[in-house]
C-alpha cells in the first residue's frame, strides 16, 4: 500500500529552519519507534537534493558499531581515510552546501561519531540525525545540543486530524469517520501502526469500499503485522505478570489498588518499569492501564475463553463490592456480568441499558443489555430501550414487533405514551409515514390522562407537523410550552427550533436549538427523549449556519462528529456529516462538502433512513453540479429519483431536493424547466409560511436567471419577515438588486454574503455585478473581486461565473497557489508541495496579486478587496 508523508508540516518547518540558515546547522529528531523520524528526515534530505545540495545518508546499526567508520564507510573512498580530518575532507563538498542524514545517531561507531561531531561543531555540513526516545544520548550529541549547534525536535503521535489525513492518503479515497476513529484509537497516532493496521484490514477484507467510502465492515482481529512487532514484548512477561495484563486488557483501566488486590504487587511494578503498563494520577485516584491500546487487542484476541469468563466474573464481583467510581463503570459491570455469568441485578441492568443508549454505545451492546433487562423485568422502559437498539441496527420489523408487545401490556399512562411516542417517531422520521404517525399520537391522547405525558404527545405531533412543511401549525401547538428558556423541555426545544427555523425566525430557532442540545448533553434523559437525540446536532448546525454563524457551526459540528465517530454512532454520524456537507457547500469548500455527503449517504444507507438519504443525495448532487461534473451528477440524480418516492409525506428536505434537481436541469441544458420548478416550489413554501425554504429557493432562482420571478414571490415587505435573519435579508437584497440591475446593490450583497460565510453566493453576486455594470465601471476591479472569491472556492462552476471574462480570472495553477498562500504556506512550502521551483511560485503569485489588485500576501490571506 501507499506510504504517503503527511501531517508533519510543523515539525518539518522546524527542521528546515534549523538547516537553512546563513550557516550550516543541525536538527535531532527524537521519538518512539514507528513515529516517523526517519521518514521526516528523508523527506527533508530529498527536498534539499532537488534544490542542488549534496545529500548524503548514513544508517548506523548495532552490527556496524564495532567497525571503524562502519556507518560512514559507504560515503567514503575505497581506500578508507586514516583519521577524522581525512574523513571530513572526503565528505565536505568543495563548493555548494551539503546535507548529512544520520539515522540512529546513538549507534555510530566511535570514529564516525567523532567525524559527525566535528561536522556539526564547525558548521561544515547541515546535519539531520535521529534517535529513538528513551535511549541515552551520546555525550557528543548532548554537548552539541547544549551549545545550540543541534536543535532538538520531538516527534509525538499524530493528532486525530493527522491520523485522518494519513488514513485518507494511504487509502487514496474518502474514509468513514468511524474507521478513522478506530484506527486512531488502536494506533495511538503512530504512523507505522496506522499503515500496518490498514494493510492488514484491507487484505483480510475487514476494510473495503462501501458506497464510495472506505469503511470497516467488521472490527478486525489484532493485526498480524503488529502482533509480530509487539508480541515480543508481551512474550517477555513472566507467569506472575499475566493476570495483571489480562485484567487490564478486559477492563481498560482499573484503580491501582484494585490491580494490587487482584494480582502480584512486584509483578505490577515490573510491568510499569518495562513500559507495558502506565500508572497515572487523576485527582485523588491512581489508575493503571496498558501502555498501548494494541496490547489490549493482542491480549484479548489470544485470551482463552475460560480465562476471559473468569476475569469478567471477577471484575463484576469487584464492582459490586466496591461500587462505581464513574458513571461508565455501570456499563462495564453489565458487560462483565453478562459475559462472566453470576446473579444479575435487574434494576442495575435496566440502568445500564438506559445509560448505553444515552451514551450512544455500540448497537450490539445496547441490544444485549436492553434485551436482558426486558426479559428480566418486563418493564416498558426496558422494552423501549430494546426498540431503540433494534431500529438503530436497521431491524425495523423486530422493533415494531416489540412495540406491539409493549402496547398490548401497557397499563399506565407512562407506558402507553412511551410506546406511542416511539412508534410515531419511527413511522414519521424513519418511514416517512406521517399520517400514520400523527394518527398514533392522536389515539394515544384519547387514553392518556397525565398532563405531562399529554404534553409530550402534543410536542411530538408539532415536530411531525413541522416535518410535513407546516411550521405555523406546529408553533400553534407548541405555544403553551414555549416560554422562558429554563422551562422548555428537550423535546419541545427541538420541535420549536425546527419549526422556527423553517419559519425563518432565527433568533428563536437559535435559542431553542442551543437549549435542546444543552439539555441533551448535560443531563440524563428518559427513554421518550432518545429519538430526538440522533438528529439534534445536525439541526443545530443547520440553524447556526443559516443564522449567519458558520464558523461556530463548523466548530460545533466537527466536535460532535469526533464524539460520534469515537462511539461508532452511525445514526449520529449520518445527521452531523449531512449537516456539515450543507454548511461547506455554500462556504465554497466543495471538496469537504463532497466528502461529508459521501460519508453521510453511506451511513443513511446503513441505518435504512430514506429521508436522510434523500436529503444528503440532494446535497451531493448540488456539489457535483457546482463542480461541473455531469457524470457524477447523473449517477447521484438516478439514485435520488429512486429514493424520493419513499419520502412522499416528509416535506422537510424536499426543498433541498428541488434545488438539486433544478441545478441539474440547468447543467443538462434545460434552464427554463429549472426556473419553473424553483418558482413553483418557492411559492408553495411561501404560502405555507415556511420562509426558509422559500428564500433559499428564490436565491437559487435568481442565480439561475429568474430574479424577477424571485422578487415577485418575496414581495416588498422583506424587512418585516427578514428581521433577525441576516442571510434572509441578504438574499432579499440580492434578489432585488438582480431584478433591478442594481450593480452597487449586488456589490453590497456580495460583501454581506462573504461576511456571513456564504462565499459561493458572494462569488455569484460579484459576477452578477460585473455582468450588470460591464465597461461602464471598473471592469478589472470587479473581475478581480470575482477571482478573489473563486480562489477560495476551488473548482466552483456556476452560470454567473461562466459569464465573467476569463482573461481577468485566475488560472487553475494560480488559484491553487493563491489558496495555499492564503492558508499560510510559505513559497518554499508551496514549491515542495506542488513540485515547482521557488521562482515559479514567486512568478505565479506576482500574477495573482496583479489580477486581484492586491499588494502582497497579507491581503491575500484576508477578505477579498471591497469591490
Amino acid at each position: 500500500m501507499r506510504r504517503p508523508f503527511v501531517a508533519r508540516d510543523p515539525e518539518r518547518a522546524v527542521v528546515e529552519r534549523a538547516i537553512t540558515g546563513a550557516e550550516p546547522g543541525g536538527a535531532l529528531l527524537i521519538g518512539p519507534a514507528g513515529i516517523g523520524k526517519s521518514r521526516l528526515a528523508d523527506e527533508v534530505v530529498t527536498a534539499a537534493g532537488r534544490q542542488g545540495h549534496r545529500a548524503m545518508r548514513v544508517h548506523a546499526s548495532e552490527a556496524a558499531r564495532d567497525l571503524p567508520l562502519g556507518a560512514l564507510g559507504p560515503l567514503l573512498p575505497a581506500q578508507p581515510p586514516k583519521d577524522v580530518a581525512a574523513v571530513l575532507r572526503a565528505l565536505v563538498p568543495g563548493h555548494g552546501r551539503g546535507l548529512l542524514f544520520v539515522d540512529d545517531v546513538d549507534l555510530l561507531d566511535p570514529m564516525s561519531a567523532a567525524a559527525v561531531h566535528q561536522i556539526v561543531a564547525n558548521g561544515l555540513l547541515d546535519v539531520v540525525a535521529t534517535v529513538r526516545a528513551g535511549v541515552e544520548l551520546p555525550a557528543f550529541v548532548t554537548a552539541l545540543m547544549r551549545t545550540g549547534r543541534l536543535e532538538r525536535v520531538d516527534l509525538g503521535p499524530l493528532t486525530a486530524a493527522g491520523v485522518a489525513e494519513l488514513v485518507a492518503a494511504v487509502l487514496d479515497g474518502p474514509v468513514s469517520s468511524i474507521t478513522v476513529a478506530h484506527v486512531q484509537r488502536l494506533s495511538a497516532g503512530n504512523p507505522l501502526y496506522v499503515h500496518e493496521l490498514l494493510t492488514d484490514a484491507v487484505e483480510s477484507g475487514a476494510l473495503a469500499v462501501v458506497d464510495g467510502l472506505w469503511h470497516l465492515r467488521q472490527l478486525p482481529a489484532a493485526s498480524p503485522r503488529l502482533t509480530d512487532l509487539l508480541n515480543a514484548r508481551l512474550r517477555s512477561t513472566i507467569r506472575q505478570e499475566r493476570p495483571a495484563l489480562e485484567l487490564l486488557a478486559i477492563a481498560g483501566q482499573l484503580g491501582l489498588s484494585q490491580v494490587y488486590g487482584l494480582s502480584d504487587h512486584d509483578a505490577v511494578e515490573g510491568l510499569e518499569r518495562r513500559g507495558l503498563i502506565t500508572v497515572r494520577q487523576d485527582g485523588r485516584r491512581t489508575y493503571a492501564a496498558l501502555a498501548h491500546p494494541l496490547y489490549g487487542e493482542i491480549l484479548r484476541t489470544t485470551l482463552p475463553v475460560s480465562v476471559r469468563l473468569r476475569h469478567s466474573r471477577t471484575l463484576a464481583d469487584l464492582w459490586e463490592r466496591t461500587g462505581a467510581r464513574r458513571r461508565e463503570d455501570l456499563l462495564r459491570w453489565a458487560v462483565w456480568r453478562l459475559t462472566g455469568g453470576g446473579p444479575v441485578n435487574a434494576a442495575w441492568m435496566t440502568d445500564a441499558a438506559r445509560l448505553a443508549t444515552l451514551l450512544r454505545a455500540r448497537v450490539a451492546v445496547r441490544e444485549r443489555l436492553a434485551r436482558h433487562a426486558w426479559q428480566a423485568t418486563g418493564a416498558a422502559e426496558a422494552g423501549l430501550l430494546l426498540v431503540a437498539a433494534l431500529f438503530d441496527a436497521g431491524r425495523s420489523g423486530d422493533g415494531y414487533a416489540v412495540l406491539d408487545r409493549i402496547a398490548a401490556a401497557a397499563d399506565a399512562d407512562e407506558d402507553r405514551a412511551g410506546a406511542a411516542l416511539a412508534r410515531a417517531f419511527y413511522l414519521g422520521w424513519g418511514a416517512g409515514r406521517l399520517d400514520e404517525a400523527l394518527a398514533t399520537l392522536e389515539r394515544a391522547e384519547t387514553v392518556v390522562a397525565d398532563p405531562e405525558w399529554r404534553a409530550a404527545l402534543t410536542t411530538q405531533r408539532s415536530m411531525l407537523l413541522a416535518a410535513s412543511g407546516a411550521p405555523n401549525d406546529a408553533l400553534a401547538l407548541l405555544e403553551p410550552v414555549l416560554g422562558a428558556d429554563d422551562a422548555v423541555p428537550l423535546r419541545a426545544s427541538a420541535a420549536g427550533g425546527l419549526a422556527y427555523m423553517l419559519a425563518g425566525r432565527f433568533p428563536e430557532a437559535t435559542r431553542l436549538a442551543r437549549r435542546a442540545h444543552r439539555l441533551a448533553t448535560s443531563a440524563e434523559r428518559a427513554h421518550q427523549d432518545i429519538g430526538v437525540l440522533t438528529g439534534l446536532a445536525g439541526l443545530c448546525v443547520r440553524v447556526m449556519t443559516d443564522a449567519g454563524h458558520a464558523a461556530e457551526a463548523r466548530r460545533f459540528g466537527e466536535t460532535v462528529l469526533r464524539t460520534a465517530a469515537g462511539k461508532g454512532d452511525a445514526h449520529g454520524l449520518a445527521w452531523i456529516t449531512a449537516g456539515l456537507a450543507s454548511l461547506e457547500l455554500p462556504a465554497g469548500d466543495l471538496e469537504a462538502a463532497r466528502g461529508h455527503a459521501i460519508e453521510a449517504a453511506a451511513y443513511f444507507r446503513q441505518v435504512s433512513s430514506p429521508i436522510g438519504l434523500g436529503w444528503v443525495l440532494a446535497i451531493g448532487l448540488l456539489v457535483a453540479v457546482h463542480e461541473g461534473d455531469p457524470a457524477r451528477a447523473a449517477t447521484i440524480a438516478a439514485e435520488l429519483a429512486a429514493t424520493r418516492p419513499e419520502q412522499r409525506q416528509v416535506q422537510l428536505y424536499h426543498y433541498e431536493i428541488d434545488r438539486a434537481l433544478a441545478w441539474h436541469e440547468t447543467l443538462t441544458g434545460d434552464p427554463e424547466r429549472a426556473r419553473h420548478r424553483l418558482a413553483a416550489r418557492a411559492r408553495h413554501w411561501w404560502d405555507w409560511g415556511a420562509l426558509l425554504p422559500a428564500v433559499v429557493l428564490c436565491n437559487d432562482l435568481a442565480r439561475l436567471g429568474g430574479a424577477r420571478q424571485a422578487a415577485a414571490i418575496l414581495g416588498g415587505t422583506v424587512t418585516q419577515w427578514g428581521h433577525g435573519w441576516p442571510l434572509g435579508e441578504t438574499v432579499a437584497a440580492f434578489v432585488r438588486a438582480m431584478a433591478g440591475g442594481d450593480g452597487p446593490g449586488l456589490e453590497a450583497a456580495a460583501r454581506r454574503f462573504d461576511e456571513l460565510g456564504f462565499t459561493v453566493y458572494a462569488a455569484d453576486a460579484a459576477a452578477a455585478a460585473w455582468a450588470v455594470q460591464g465597461p461602464a465601471r471598473d471592469l478589472n476591479r470587479l473581475a478581480a473581486a470575482v477571482a478573489a472569491y473563486t480562489a477560495r472556492c476551488p473548482g466552483l462552476r456556476t452560470p454567473l461565473l461562466a459569464a465573467v471574462d476569463v482573461e481577468h480570472r485566475l488560472t487553475p495553477r494560480e488559484r491553487e497557489i493563491a489558496s495555499l498562500a492564503a492558508a499560510g504556506f510559505s513559497n518554499r512550502d508551496i514549491a515542495e508541495r506542488l513540485t515547482l521551483s521557488f521562482r515559479t511560485v514567486e512568478n505565479h503569485l506576482a500574477h495573482v496579486y496583479l489580477k486581484l489588485g492586491l499588494h502582497g500576501r497579507n491581503e491575500l490571506s484576508g477578505a477579498p478587496p471591497r469591490i
